[in-house]
C-alpha cells in the first residue's frame, strides 16, 4: 500500500472528524473523501458496507502499467481502511463536471440492495448507473422538505428516483406529484415508495420533460416544489435541450405557476460557474440556503448551490 498510503491516512483521518456527526444524526451512507488530496482524483462514498468510488477523469502522466499500478494500491487501501471484500468495491469513472451522468447507464447487474436515512429506505444501486440512486449531498434539504410537508400538495420535478417525494409523503403530505422524464426511474421511485408501505395510489408519478409539463400543463397549484435540474441535458425524446444557465429564469418563472401564493420553491443546481439571475424571477422572497443545505460530510461546499424561492 505504499502508493496509496496517504489515501489510506487521509480517509482515517476524515471519518474521525466525521464520527461524531454521523452517529449523533445516525448517518449510514455518507461522502468520505472527494479529491481531497490531487494525487488521489476520487470521489468515495460508503453505503453501508458498500464502496462507491467515482474516478474523476484527468490528465494524469502514468502509463498504463503504473496507472494500473496506482489504481490497485488505491483498491487495496479502501478495502484495508473499510475492512470489506473486493465486491464490495464499486468503482466508475466519471467526469469532472455532471451533464448528463444522471441518466447514463455503464451496466446492466440491476444489482439494488436497500439503504436507510432519516428512518427512511431507499433503493441503491452501484453498478448499473454513474449515480447511485441517492444524492447524499441533499440529505439536509430532503428532511427540511419532510418538516414542512405535513398536509400540504408537493411536487417534485425533474425527479430522478423520488427520494424527495417519498420524504415528503412521509413527512404527511396530502398528495405528492413527481415528475422524470425515464420510465426507469419513475419505477424506481414507485419502489422506494413501496419499500416505505406508502401507498403508490395515492400519489402521482408523471413520466414527462419537467420543463415542457410545467409550461403546458394545466396550473394546478402545489404549496411545495422541489426543482434540481441537470445542468445540460439533451434527449431525442425531448424537443428542446435543456441548459440551466440559459434556461434557469424561463424555467423558474414557470414552475412559480404552479406554486400557491406564500408556496416554497426549492431550487438547486450543481453546476459551479451558475449565475442566478435572481431580478428576473417573479417571486416575492428569495433566499440563498446552499451552505446550510450541505451536509458536514461534504468538504467541497461547492457539491450544489440551493435557494429557497418564496411565491
Amino acid at each position: 500500500m505504499n502508493i496509496a498510503l496517504p489515501l489510506y491516512n487521509r480517509l482515517k483521518k476524515n471519518l474521525k472528524q466525521l464520527h461524531p456527526y454521523l452517529k449523533q444524526h445516525g448517518i449510514t451512507c455518507y461522502r468520505v473523501f472527494d479529491w481531497d488530496m490531487p494525487e488521489f482524483p476520487l470521489c468515495i462514498d460508503y453505503y453501508e458496507g458498500r464502496i462507491h468510488v467515482a474516478e474523476y477523469k484527468t490528465r494524469h502522466q502514468l502509463d498504463e502499467h503504473d496507472y494500473k499500478l496506482w489504481l490497485d494500491d488505491c483498491t487495496l487501501a479502501i478495502r484495508e481502511f473499510f475492512k470489506v471484500e473486493d465486491d464490495a468495491i464499486f468503482l466508475k469513472m466519471r467526469e469532472r463536471h455532471k451533464g448528463l451522468t444522471q441518466y447514463e447507464k455503464v451496466d446492466s447487474k440491476k444489482h439494488f440492495f436497500e439503504v436507510q436515512e432519516t428512518g427512511l429506505k431507499f433503493l441503491v444501486n452501484l453498478t448499473d448507473y454513474l449515480d447511485t440512486g441517492l444524492f447524499l449531498d441533499h440529505r439536509v434539504t430532503r428532511k427540511r422538505v419532510m418538516l414542512e410537508a405535513k398536509g400540504k400538495h408537493v411536487l417534485n420535478l425533474f425527479a430522478y428516483t423520488g427520494s424527495f417525494s417519498v420524504y415528503a409523503a412521509a413527512g404527511g403530505a396530502f398528495t405528492t406529484t413527481t415528475v422524470d422524464l425515464s420510465s426507469t426511474y419513475l419505477n424506481w421511485a414507485k419502489d422506494n415508495f413501496k419499500i416505505n408501505e406508502i401507498p403508490v395510489a395515492k400519489h402521482q408519478f408523471i413520466k414527462s420533460d419537467a420543463k415542457e409539463w410545467v409550461k403546458q400543463s394545466p396550473s394546478r397549484l402545489y404549496d411545495i416544489i422541489i426543482l434540481d435540474p441537470p445542468t445540460i441535458s439533451r434527449s431525442k425524446t425531448t424537443k428542446t435541450n435543456f441548459d440551466i444557465q440559459l434556461d434557469h429564469v424561463e424555467l423558474i418563472n414557470n414552475v412559480l405557476r404552479h406554486l400557491t401564493p406564500g408556496g416554497t420553491l426549492y431550487f438547486s443546481n450543481n453546476f459551479r460557474e451558475f449565475r442566478f439571475d435572481q431580478q428576473l424571477i417573479e417571486a416575492s422572497q428569495i433566499q440563498d440556503i446552499t451552505l446550510e443545505s450541505i451536509p458536514n460530510d461534504f468538504r467541497n461546499k461547492r457539491i450544489h448551490n440551493c435557494w429557497k424561492i418564496v411565491k
